[in-house]
């Protein structure tokens, strides 16, 4: 199991939402996560305030890459899962990606994003030599397009240029994944009548966070629970 993840693009694309969503399914299986707020705009720290955040999600900001590198350092010691929202910082990105055990590179469905996401991995790959050993990095999307166009097949002649690894589910276009940051808690804990289509998006996040790796250690109690989960998807 992947114990720190970093999440971070050249380009914003959701990885602010994306590093909440997968806090959200670790918390929801009873796995205490430390979030770490390294992006421009602090969209968690401002999250983080709002009610309904769960007690097992820690939210720490950090201004500076020393910030960061002390956090995981400590984070690791007490053997805590921690995920790193970096931003479009391309020195948060390098530094996140040395510091974690995956670094995710989040697209949406724009061949700028596209492009930006490419631009990431070359980042990455340059300072391959550098950070843990065994670490890899792989591209997910942040926002699938439910309908095919033109512009979704653009997206995809892109990343087929691309020789990181791909995670193969990618989180939908959904109001859902946005709710928490307008109403507090996360979308395990909101109800429906504040964002629809909560079952479908608490499914597909579980999915998502179990190929990410994140849920190698989900306890028994909650097993039943993500079955659940991914039977709705």
């Amino acid at each position: 199991m992947a114990s720190v993840l970093a999440v971070g693009s050249l380009k914003t694309a959701g990885s602010t939402t994306l590093a909440l969503t997968l806090a959200s399914v670790a918390a929801a299986a009873e796995i205490p996560v430390i979030l770490v707020d390294g992006a421009r705009d602090a969209d968690l720290l401002t999250w983080s305030a709002l009610a309904g955040r769960p007690s097992l999600i820690t939210v720490e900001r950090v201004g500076d890459v020393g910030a960061m590198e002390r956090l995981v350092r400590a984070g690791r010691r007490d053997g805590s899962l921690m995920i790193l929202d970096c931003g479009d910082r391309a020195d948060f990105i390098k530094a996140g990606a040395r510091l974690s055990d995956r670094a995710i590179i989040p697209l949406r469905f724009s061949p700028l994003s596209a492009y930006a996401a490419l631009a990431t991995e070359m980042l990455l790959a340059s300072d391959a030599k550098h950070g843990r050993r065994g670490r890899d990095w792989c591209l997910a999307a942040s926002a699938v397009a439910t309908i095919p166009s033109r512009v979704a097949r653009a997206v995809e002649a892109i990343v087929s240029q691309s020789v990181a690894s791909k995670i193969s589910i990618g989180l939908t276009s959904r109001a859902a994944y946005e709710a928490p940051f307008i109403h507090g808690g996360t979308i395990f804990t909101l109800e429906d009548i504040k964002a629809p289509g909560l079952d479908r998006s608490r499914a597909e996040a579980a999915c998502f966070a179990y190929e990410v790796g994140i849920l190698g250690r989900i306890p028994r109690s909650a097993i039943n629970s993500y079955v659940l989960l991914r039977a709705a998807a």
